[in-house]
């Protein structure tokens, strides 16, 4: 909102709906920044025929280790129904990095239980 949008919807299915609110408020946004209290895949954008689709998507989708919350679908979704092909959706890309790694001590401490 403080970049300039015209209007901002923010989506949350989760019980931070009520302090998001209160944030916004306190922040002096009430009339650019709209809470839609849903997941994404059941809202309904109150947007007329002309300004049917959003110029940007920013979302915290991956969670810790960019699996954990498994939100991908979610953003996909809303990238495809709601984002105009000219769009940019933040984040946009992701790497996950593996190493190979040998911890025989915090192996056996970990698995000690089992034996």
């Amino acid at each position: 909102a403080r970049a300039g949008a015209r209007r901002v919807y923010a989506v949350e299915a989760s019980g931070m709906v009520t302090l998001l609110s209160q944030v916004i408020s306190a922040n002096g946004f009430d009339e650019i920044i709209s809470v839609c209290a849903c997941p994404v895949e059941n809202l309904e954008f109150p947007l007329d025929e002309s300004d049917s689709k959003v110029d940007v998507i920013v979302s915290e989708w991956m969670g810790f280790y960019l699996l954990h919350e498994s939100m991908l679908d979610s953003v996909l979704f809303a990238r495809d129904k709601f984002l105009k092909p000219e769009g940019l959706l933040f984040p946009s890309t992701a790497t996950i990095s593996l190493s190979v790694a040998s911890l025989p001590e915090a192996w056996d401490e970990a698995v000690d239980w089992v034996s």
